[in-house]
């Protein structure tokens, strides 16, 4: 098995921070603790996870990727990641609140939206173009008078149950026009 192709981070990478965990070996492979195949999936379903939250911010993945600057800020974020789920194949303290537990490793989906939701203004001034923006969709809708509209008699459309000016007094010469 390889790392995917639209993934982010290396074997490497996530090898800096857990050489302590090789028992001697100089890489992840059969016989290390998870082996070279699980680091892999453990990489890819990072990458999954932040590409979908790319995605529901508006850039599409290999965009960012494309953009070097871009791309190791989320080699970082999946390494963080990749070495979190490495830890968790380690004997642990368990799942309370206290020093050395396990519970911080459980929150990812919420981490990427977060990750992309707070580099996006990032990602922009770098290039990279969003491809949905949260504006898209938004039209105008602010019409002119109803006296003045062209489909004030269209009972196919919602109409307004009152029109401008109705309570302004001509003869008090109050009134805007």
């Amino acid at each position: 098995m390889a790392i995917r192709a639209d993934s982010y981070s290396s074997t490497a990478e996530v090898k800096a921070f857990t050489r302590h965990l090789l028992g001697g070996q100089s890489a992840f492979n059969t016989t290390t603790r998870p082996r070279g195949t699980e680091l892999e999936a453990f990489i890819d379903k990072a990458s999954g996870v932040l590409n979908v939250a790319i995605s529901a911010g508006g850039f599409a993945p290999s965009a960012v990727r494309a953009n070097t600057t871009a791309k190791l800020s989320c080699d970082d974020w999946v390494t963080n990641y990749a070495v979190r789920y490495v830890e968790l194949t380690q004997r642990g303290t368990g799942y309370s609140e206290q020093d050395g537990s396990r519970t911080a490793s459980f929150n990812l989906q919420k981490s990427a939206k977060e990750f992309v939701s707070v580099n996006s203004l990032g990602f922009i001034n770098l290039g990279v173009s969003q491809n949905i923006k949260k504006s898209d969709g938004l039209q105008f809708t602010g019409l002119t008078e109803q006296s003045q509209r062209t489909d004030k008699d269209d009972s196919s459309l919602e109409q307004p149950f009152a029109s401008r000016h109705q309570f302004n007094n001509p003869q008090l010469g109050t009134g805007v026009d």
